[in-house]
């Protein structure tokens, strides 16, 4: 529908009361599409084996069986294996907590003759005890907030062990059947044109989540070997950590550094430097290498771009806004290169 004669104009007032509308149903259907956006990722992640065993003949539900059980082994492993020791961990870090704020408190009371110099010995005083008190209270509303948010939560994950499988399952069955279905909706006119859109979406999106996934497991697995065999504590909680955050393009490395830091407050300079170094190589590493030929170049969305559309998706929709970001700009990018672009 032609709401104004200038293209471009039309094109951004149908954007926009699009997204409104697309905004407004997912955050009243939340939790399914969180559901559906975590079985299309294991759809898209899987797809290159699933056409390899269809390829070599393979009936699809034994191709669909053998995915599953590679999932199933790869769940096996981190129940009975990972989440032991990531358990252990967060253990023995809730018990180590009043250490790292006493390491804090010697930290900034160190520099407490320097900030004497500037500013009246009373005041700082002051400063410095409102700061620790601010500390602990951000550490104990931290804490309260993960118990309050997982126990919330319990409930929508176990239903999700169950409705993820099942739609992964069609998913990967009848990807094809539900695709030719949206073409029921375009005219025989709009047809192709509508089919070449969605196979440039698909092939953005599929190369960007494969990569993706692959590259945060690489960064991830590195920043927790290398934190080993520096011998710090919680290397396998901020190798993950690490490796989740890196869904957003180079934000892991940062995080990482960030709360290896702060775990590390009290030890040697040239540990800290060594912590550094192992993140910045790390980080190098994935943008001169990692990216390149795992992500390849021809994807077409910019680092930046992803970035500013999680955060923004991610503020609007919580976990549901990261999960569709790229898909969303993807479209978005599609659609504009087309109707802006070319034909602009």
């Amino acid at each position: 529908m032609e709401f104004v004669k200038d293209k471009r104009l039309n094109f951004f007032i149908s954007i926009a009361i699009g997204l409104i509308v697309l905004f407004y149903v997912l955050s009243k259907l939340k939790w399914l599409f969180i559901y559906f956006s975590f079985a299309l990722m294991l759809a898209y992640f899987f797809d290159p084996l699933y056409k390899f065993l269809l390829n070599k003949k393979a009936p699809k539900i034994l191709a669909i069986i053998i995915v599953f059980g590679i999932i199933i082994a790869l769940l096996i492993l981190i129940i009975f294996f990972l989440i032991p020791s990531v358990i252990n961990q967060l253990n023995i870090l809730y018990k180590e907590i009043p250490n790292f704020i006493e390491n804090y408190q010697n930290l900034i009371l160190s520099i407490k003759p320097q900030l004497s110099k500037f500013i009246n010995p009373a005041d700082v005083e002051i400063l410095l005890k409102e700061n620790l008190s601010e500390l602990q209270r951000s550490v104990l509303g931290f804490s309260q907030s993960i118990v309050i948010y997982l126990s919330n939560i319990v409930s929508s994950i176990t239903f999700g062990i169950v409705i993820v499988p099942l739609i992964l399952f069609y998913l990967m069955r009848d990807m094809f059947i539900f695709k030719e279905g949206l073409y029921i909706f375009v005219s025989k006119k709009n047809k192709k044109e509508f089919k070449e859109v969605l196979e440039e979406v698909d092939h953005i999106v599929s190369g960007f989540i494969r990569g993706r996934i692959i590259v945060c497991f690489i960064v991830g697995t590195l920043i927790g070997i290398g934190l080993y065999f520096l011998n710090l504590k919680f290397a396998l909680i901020i190798g993950i950590v690490s490796g989740v955050f890196n869904f957003v393009p180079y934000l892991g490395p940062i995080v990482g550094v960030v709360l290896t830091l702060i775990f590390a407050i009290g030890s040697p300079w040239w540990t800290l430097l060594m912590i550094v170094v192992l993140f910045v190589l790390v980080n190098q590493l994935e943008a001169i290498y990692l990216n390149p030929n795992i992500l390849g170049k021809g994807l077409g969305l910019h680092p930046l771009t992803v970035i500013l559309s999680m955060l923004i998706c991610g503020q609007l929709l919580g976990i549901l806004g990261v999960l569709v970001a790229v898909p969303l700009a993807a479209t978005l990018k599609v659609l504009a290169v087309r109707y802006l672009v070319q034909k602009g």
